[in-house]
């Protein structure tokens, strides 16, 4: 077991993955050495609605193109699974002094990446945490495309917020791919050369 806190504890508790249930009932486990840090998931709804939840679609539907209430209503009454909002997370881990990974699914809009990186940022700063966030080299790809790089780049670094790579939380992503040693390690698929922080 790599983590205790992965999804929010949902690897080891009986209780469904990436929920406030879950996080509650791992609470009490963060003093195992095998806790390391929180890691949870968090997708942009059709509209707009940050929620914290793994799969890229719900019953086959695409997570983006269902309205927040729809598809917390149909996880509640058909499946039982009460998806949280990426707000009530963070405000349930405010007393945490574990790490936060926080890995980015999909965010589509313009408007949903901006809304990530505020409400991430004021929430650690409010709270104090040693806070990241993550994605898979494809993911980061989609959600930030070339074009826009920068622009995104610039918004991370206003907040003092770094992206990093999954499993290379030293990695950040945006400072790899803008350099071309790092983009042609991406391409071959063996991940940017980066030196580990010494803080």
């Amino acid at each position: 077991m790599g983590n205790m806190g992965h999804r929010l504890g949902g690897d080891i508790l009986p209780h469904p993955e990436n929920t406030l249930q879950c996080l509650n009932s791992a609470k009490g486990l963060q003093v195992n050495k095998k806790f390391r840090y929180w890691e949870f998931d968090v997708n942009e709804t059709k509209d707009g609605e940050l929620i914290v939840y793994h799969d890229d679609s719900f019953q086959g539907k695409p997570i983006r193109e269902w309205s927040s209430k729809d598809l917390l209503t149909k996880a509640k009454d058909e499946s039982e699974l009460d998806i949280p909002l990426l707000s009530d997370v963070l405000e349930s881990l405010a007393d945490s002094t574990k790490p936060l990974r926080i890995e980015i699914k999909d965010l589509h809009s313009d408007a949903g990446r901006q809304k990530f990186i505020d409400m991430v940022a004021s929430a650690r700063d409010e709270h104090g945490w040693n806070c990241k966030a993550i994605a898979w080299k494809e993911r980061f790809r989609d959600v930030f495309p070339k074009e826009d790089r920068l622009r995104w780049s610039k918004a991370f670094e206003e907040k003092g917020l770094r992206l990093c790579r999954v499993g290379m939380h030293h990695v950040d992503l945006f400072k790899a791919h803008n350099s071309t040693v790092g983009r042609m390690m991406f391409t071959l698929g063996l991940g940017p050369i980066s030196k580990r922080s010494r803080r």
